[in-house]
């Protein structure tokens, strides 16, 4: 395992070897809630606040009460599961036949299959995977970049680096629902995340066309992985967002990191009224929720870009300060803000000053930073495995209604799949496509039509805006067939 240690002038200085051997852990032995008794072997990777936090052979976490736990033997051999491991891990979590594998270097990219996949798919399955892998790698290379600019310390993974992408928006959302336990945003809302606890990055397979998704948690990953942050530790969400959001992705190529200007936070960084720089720096609160999250990301990366540019001096001290920081540590928003103000001033009016004049300079020097808008009555998107294009007319001569046309594509690779495509006004007006048995990669044309169906239970009125719902499934599936046979799904879920 190779260590570099980053000097004043951002070269490495030495690199020194640890040959592979076991490692000291602990059995405990804990009470569980059911008066059980269980077993569970593992390194200590934090105590605090009246817990335990176990890390396994997997690198997942596990948090024990330190009133749970009734015998501890710390003579256990233990060692992080190797890239083989992992994989056979994954397998029985998942099951084989729902379940593939790629690996490289010390990553791991698993695919939930949403049904069991024909011959003709493993090919295309492995491909896919394949390129996911080399996109991590990327990741990898433009982070240990960045790091050494920063003059920032950082070290090898100790365990695989796993990426779970999954086919079904469905299996997604129950496997985010059970991690997350429906903390944070709405697991429909989220379309991938790094989680800390099982050390997993995991995501939608529509992300894999853009990359953008993937990049914003991979570097999460990166960030926990490397020895930049502990897991676990009181990290302010500001920074930990503010340094993902750093960098950015043009489907598989990543073209800036985060001294460069991202273009979509920059075009919305004057638009951001819900959340202020202080709220930011005191406390976590917006970005755990679905309403103020867009505007505390978008201000998280502003806030570190200015850091990164203006003050890079002080904001190596201050990563290294988080760095410190223990795991399941107890920390008051009070200290947080201290510790902001030790090393930038405590002035906010001014930094906020100083972030509009230096994005305006950086926006004139650095090209295609400007995103264009989207034209009104034009929606582009990429979701349920579908990439669709729509053009949407509001028709006064039909009494305001909508009138829609596009087309769809099949940007899953594995196999053929069933649409069912909903157009859903505001004014409680709905327009549907079943779109059976569509190939990979094929085109289909969505035909013109109206959006003058009722939703139930609403009395229709005139539109302004509209939202696209997309859902994907197997055409021999049940509820595929079921589609067929005109048993239409709830337009309003995607």
């Amino acid at each position: 395992m190779k260590h570099f240690k980053l000097g004043l002038t951002g070269i490495v200085l030495h690199v020194f070897l640890i040959l592979p051997a076991s490692l000291q852990a602990d059995r405990f032995t804990i009470a569980t809630p059911a008066g059980e008794r269980e077993e569970v072997i593992g390194r200590i990777h934090g105590s605090g606040q009246g817990a335990i936090a176990i890390e396994r052979r997997d690198g997942g976490m596990k948090l024990v009460a330190q009133g749970a736990v009734l015998e501890r033997d710390n003579s256990v051999d233990w060692e992080p599961y190797s890239t083989d491991e992992m994989v056979e891990h994954l397998t029985e979590k998942f099951g084989s036949d729902l379940f593939r594998s790629f690996t490289d270097d010390h990553f791991v990219i698993g695919m939930v299959l949403m049904g069991p996949l024909e011959r003709a798919g493993e090919g295309p399955a492995t491909g896919f995977m394949r390129k996911a892998a080399q996109f991590m790698k990327n990741v990898q290379s433009v982070f240990q970049t960045f790091a050494k600019d920063m003059r920032l310390e950082i070290q090898d993974p100790e365990t695989p680096l796993v990426l779970l992408i999954f086919e079904s928006d469905d299996d997604f959302n129950k496997y985010a629902m059970e991690v997350t336990k429906g903390q944070g945003l709405s697991v429909s809302r989220i379309s991938g995340f790094y989680d800390g606890m099982t050390n997993f990055l995991s995501i939608r397979m529509a992300e894999c066309s853009t990359f953008e998704v993937p990049l914003h948690e991979a570097i999460h990953q990166q960030v926990y992985n490397r020895g930049l942050l502990k897991r676990l530790a009181p990290i302010p969400a500001w920074f930990n967002e503010g340094i993902a959001t750093g960098f950015e992705a043009n489907k598989d190529r990543i073209r800036s990191g985060p001294a460069k200007v991202h273009s979509r936070f920059a075009a919305k960084a004057p638009k951001v009224e819900q959340v202020g720089w202080d709220d930011l720096i005191s406390e976590d609160l917006a970005f755990q929720g679905d309403v103020m999250a867009g505007d505390a990301y978008c201000l998280a990366w502003c806030l570190h870009w200015l850091l990164v540019n203006e003050h890079p001096k002080e904001y190596t001290e201050y990563v290294k300060m988080l760095s410190e920081k223990e795991p399941l540590l107890k920390e008051e928003d009070l200290a947080r803000k201290r510790e902001f103000e030790q090393f930038f001033g405590d002035d906010m009016e001014s930094l906020k000053q100083e972030f509009i004049l230096s994005l305006n300079t950086a926006m004139r020097r650095q090209r295609n930073v400007r995103e264009e808008p989207q034209k009104a009555g034009y929606y582009y998107a990429q979701q349920g495995l579908a990439d669709i294009e729509l053009s949407a007319i509001s028709r006064t001569d039909r009494g305001g209604l909508l009138e829609l046309e596009g087309r769809i594509r099949n940007i899953n690779p594995l196999r053929s799949l069933t649409f069912s495509v909903s157009v859903v006004t505001d004014g409680g007006n709905y327009a549907q496509w079943i779109l059976p048995d569509v190939d990979p990669n094929r085109i289909i044309r969505l035909p013109k039509k109206y959006a003058q169906e009722a939703l139930p239970g609403l009395s229709p009125q005139p539109s302004n805006s509209f939202r696209v719902n997309i859902r994907s499934v197997i055409p021999e599936s049940t509820e595929g067939q079921s589609w067929q046979r005109g048993n239409l799904p709830d337009p309003t879920k995607g």
